[in-house]
């Protein structure tokens, strides 16, 4: 959230986080509506537009408000010159954040909208690595291909296999999806 923002409007971003998020718990993402979404955020509907085109926005905005939140927590751990640990820092958070919210995450990928809502957690997805790969890249990190070829393919493996594991009930502990993943982190 930038911290220009007014304090009001930040207060109805939260609201409408936690509205979306708790709901999620609820109900499938299709089954939402806005109106919901304002009555549990205790704000007007004039006020969700005036901010949110509609909920696939909303649903935009909460992804890289998670995805802020998860690399907040990994500037104590990132190393310039040991780029990897931010990406392992960063697939904790991530591998941690479906696990505690695996009835947020299934709702998603369950609803006839997943196409869309898993386009927008994969252009979030992609778009952030990218711009990681890239930095590291002008830090002097040598990486095997193209910061957006090599982003596609990680944001998409990684949304497939929680997808998989999520919906599948893939009976594979939080612990060694994250050790395999780092695995194949390292043959890149």
């Amino acid at each position: 959230m930038e911290k220009e923002l007014d304090f009001r409007i930040q207060r109805t971003y939260k609201l409408l986080t936690d509205a979306l998020l708790e709901l999620l718990k609820e109900k499938e993402f299709d089954d939402i509506t806005v109106c919901e979404l304002c009555d549990k955020a205790m704000i007007r509907r004039a006020t969700f537009y005036k901010h949110f085109g509609d909920k696939y926005e909303l649903f935009a905005f909460v992804i890289r408000e998670l995805q802020d939140s998860f690399k907040e927590k990994q500037t104590l751990v990132y190393d310039e010159k040991r780029p990897q640990t931010f990406y392992t820092a960063l697939l904790n958070c991530t591998l941690d954040f479906v696990d505690r919210n695996r009835s947020i995450v299934m709702s998603i990928f369950k609803c006839s909208g997943a196409g869309q809502l898993t386009d927008i957690l994969l252009e979030e997805i992609e778009s952030d690595l990218c711009r990681h790969f890239r930095q590291d890249v002008a830090n002097g990190a040598i990486l095997p291909g193209k910061p957006e070829l090599i982003a596609s393919m990680i944001s998409g493996a990684l949304i497939y296999t929680i997808k998989r594991w999520v919906l599948y009930e893939m009976d594979v502990k939080k612990e060694e999806m994250n050790a395999l993943c780092l695995s194949l982190m390292k043959v890149v």
